[in-house]
């Protein structure tokens, strides 16, 4: 294989990298002859769907490999330095000294019973045994300003439940920069965060290599977040590298139809299109290596063709610093074209919504409030998880929620159900006062409100077969149809054969759309989707976004989407409401609102999102600071303010209401809302002072 030079001396050189696992019926093969370098200073992405080998690559990279992976050809050099030949201890010298790793979930990699000061400090102590407590102590309070964690002194003698998400993976970055290292590896490292706090951590993660002049492995599946960061990337499939290139260059113009087809398949809050792309099929069984290109059984560009059956292509030179592994690398360019204007929705086709649509559901000043702790002769604090909250969904249309942790996504969803109860205000199904419904009464109507959850692995009971999860629900209602659950399996692509499986025998994505199956079962008019889509990778993601959309234009029901994922929001809703500590302080149509927000939270919002149009250079977006406020003593006046960089002096004195501000049918609770700045304001209150 050829791989490109470069000037820089590289920090770490792979070179024919494959890894087995031995089996039953033999050995198969994980990682099939990957090569690569990573450059001092660079971020070299890495990307590609679940089980193509990246994690697994970067671990071998750590001396990390669980028995029985063995490496059993192949080079990794560290600064010159062959690495496969180390032992373990020798390898432990190593990490977290000249590499360090930030795992994807800080929460399984902090110790919940040890303080933050300490865990820093023991990666501190263990490469440099002579350091002194004292100048420990004050290397954990400078890791901990350089991450940008306020009060290092009293933040060091806490406990991680005590930070929030964010400040937790800040802490674990200190952790891994802890020696100055010369690459970091970074697997995952903002999956779990809200798109502000990933803006955050990401811009933490810059700064710290600015300084350090760090080089860094990015492990992600988010192609919008490679794009930005990434100066280089890879994409992997079924344990080979199929793509390597410049990040700007391989967005631009991919070089191999996986590529194209992960580009193709992301949703783009600057554009509209009828449907995703989505690759065909799902990843291989690697026991069962498809025979040719690993890929050719899903590629549309294939076609069947005798090479791609039969000859696994090289990875070779497609142009300056570029190599993809594929027969017909000259073809993609047409091929991506032609899917973009397949799926391009024309400026103004998008129809206003019709007159006279019935209201499905309609919430009117819903409150939420729950106790909390008590004292010794009261009742306890109350917390507003839910806030005034007002929306009326036509049938037919989707609401996406949206809104960073804690913001009452999941509690509103709950509050729906009838999971939790309502402190106050109405829920309105088909016209009923559903809040107001019991017993039997309530058990009937339950059915015309569905839910499907985020996890489908926790969802769906593993000891029953498909075929008896989905029947579950009629079967409580008296209504058992065998011929019903076939006919709600290939509503969602599923044959009936697979009712007769168990569902650990399922790929992630078709596990959630047995929990869709199920939801349908008994014909509901509204389904709450609570992060249904952001446990997928993206061109499964595809597959099942499509299916709700199908299933939305055949069986005319209506949705309310909970995403973080404000691009998925974008091409799924008609209607988008942004919700912040327990209020909705903007809510409109879709396109009004994501091209001109109101509110500076969803402005704030919409400029974290990553976009690949952004690959390889650095977009100007506003970082908000700090997390939501404490929910149980919630700031005065405007619960924004205290991270809203427009905040003024006024804003601590109103809290400002829901209201058209902009637009007719844009709401938005900001006194400032849109181009109205302070100066403005001031001019409209300056009458009224005078007056009084």
């Amino acid at each position: 294989m050829s791989v490109p030079t470069h000037e820089a001396e590289p920090i770490l050189v792979v070179r024919n990298l494959s890894i087995d696992i031995p089996k039953a019926d033999g050995i198969t093969r994980l990682v099939d002859d990957v090569s690569f370098d990573v450059r001092p200073g660079e971020v070299f992405g890495i990307v590609g769907e679940s089980g193509s080998g990246k994690s697994i690559t970067m671990q071998a990279v750590l001396g990390l490999l669980s028995s029985p992976l063995k490496i059993t050809s192949g080079s990794i050099k560290l600064r010159g330095r062959e690495l496969t030949d180390l032992s373990f201890e020798e390898m432990r010298k190593i990490r977290g000294k000249v590499m360090s790793i930030v795992f994807q979930d800080p929460m399984t990699t902090l110790n919940p019973v040890l303080r933050i000061g300490a865990q820093i400090g023991e990666a501190v102590r263990l490469h440099n045994p002579s350091m002194s407590k004292q100048d420990v102590n004050r290397r954990v309070l400078d890791l901990l300003s350089l991450v940008g964690i306020p009060n290092p002194e009293r933040r060091a003698r806490q406990f991680p439940n005590e930070f929030s998400g964010g400040m937790r993976q800040r802490v674990v970055i200190a952790i891994a920069m802890a020696n100055e290292p010369d690459l970091l590896i970074a697997d995952e490292p903002t999956t779990a965060l809200d798109v502000t706090i990933q803006a955050q951590v990401m811009a933490v993660l810059a700064e710290i290599r600015q300084r350090t002049g760090a080089a860094m492995v990015l492990i992600t599946h988010d192609l919008g977040l490679v794009a930005e960061t990434a100066d280089r990337m890879a994409v992997m499939y079924g344990g080979r590298m199929m793509e390597t290139s410049p990040a700007r260059t391989m967005f631009e113009a991919p070089a191999h139809p996986y590529t194209a087809g992960l580009i193709e398949s992301l949703p783009r809050i600057d554009r509209s299109v009828s449907q995703l792309y989505s690759i065909p099929g799902f990843v291989p069984d690697l026991a069962n290596r498809p025979s040719g290109c690993v890929f050719h059984p899903r590629c549309a560009m294939s076609n069947g063709r005798a090479p791609c059956r039969e000859q696994q292509p090289p990875l070779r030179e497609v142009g300056e610093e570029r190599l993809s592994a594929c027969h017909f690398p000259e073809e993609v360019a047409a091929w991506q074209a032609e899917q973009e204007r397949l799926i391009a929705v024309p400026d103004g086709s998008v129809q206003p919504p019709a007159a006279g649509a019935s209201s499905i559901l309609k919430v009117e000043a819903l409150e939420k409030e729950f106790k909390v702790g008590s004292a010794f002769f009261g009742k306890g604090e109350r917390m507003k998880a839910l806030r005034g909250i007002s929306f009326d969904l036509k049938q037919g249309k989707t609401l996406g929620l949206v809104g960073e942790s804690g913001c009452g996504k999941s509690t509103l969803a709950r509050v729906l159900l009838r999971l939790l109860d309502a402190s106050g205000g109405n829920v309105f199904l088909n016209g009923e006062p559903f809040l107001e419904l019991k017993g039997s009464r309530l058990r009937e109507r339950r059915r015309d409100l569905q839910v499907v959850f985020q996890d489908p692995y926790s969802s769906l009971d593993p000891r029953m077969t498909v075929h008896e999860v989905i029947a579950e629900p009629l079967r409580i209602q008296g209504k058992y149809d065998a011929a019903r659950i076939d006919q709600l399996l290939e509503h969602v692509g599923l044959t009936p054969e697979a009712g007769k499986r168990r569902p650990p025998e399922f790929s992630g994505g078709q596990k959630q759309r047995i929990a869709i199956a199920r939801a349908l079962a008994l014909n509901p008019d509204v389904l709450i989707l609570d992060e249904a889509v952001s446990a997928l990778d993206v061109s499964i993601q595809a597959q099942v976004i499509n299916l709700l959309k199908t299933l939305q234009a055949e069986l005319g029901l209506t949705y309310v989407f909970i995403s973080h994922d404000l691009s998925v929001v974008r091409h799924i809703s008609d209607e988008v409401a942004v919700m912040y500590l327990g209020r909705i302080v903007e809510h409109g149509p879709v396109r009004r609102v994501f091209e001109h927000p109101a509110h500076p939270y969803t402005q704030a919002l919409l400029s974290a999102i990553p976009q690949r149009g952004h690959a390889g250079t650095a977009t100007e977006r506003i970082i908000l600071t700090g997390d939501l406020p404490n929910p149980m003593s919630p700031p005065s006046g405007c619960a924004f303010r205290t991270r809203c960089f427009r905040a003024v002096d006024e804003c601590a004195r109103v809290e400002p209401e829901l209201a058209p501000r902009t637009a007719p049918g844009h709401l938005s609770a900001c006194l400032f809302a849109g181009e109205h700045g302070p100066e403005a304001y001031a001019r409209q209150r300056q009458p009224e002072e005078t007056d009084a």
